[in-house]
């Protein structure tokens, strides 16, 4: 049951980054971009770290199961 409510929650994010994706094309002067905030979320090597190891966390725990 709760594996179920987990999917839909990634879904649901996965869904919402494509919307953003789509606006920042369609408004390119407005919204920075997934790949934008992908860059700036990794600009320098602690964070990436740290985002790896929270992305490796979160995979374990939730598609681990």
């Amino acid at each position: 049951m709760m594996r179920a409510v987990f999917l839909g929650v990634w879904a649901a994010v996965a869904l919402a980054l494509v919307v953003c994706e789509v606006a920042a094309v369609v408004r390119h002067d407005r919204q920075a971009g997934f790949g934008e905030l992908l860059r700036r979320l990794v600009g320098n090597w602690r964070r990436m770290i740290a985002v790896y190891l929270g992305w490796m966390w979160l995979g374990w725990h939730f598609f681990a199961r």
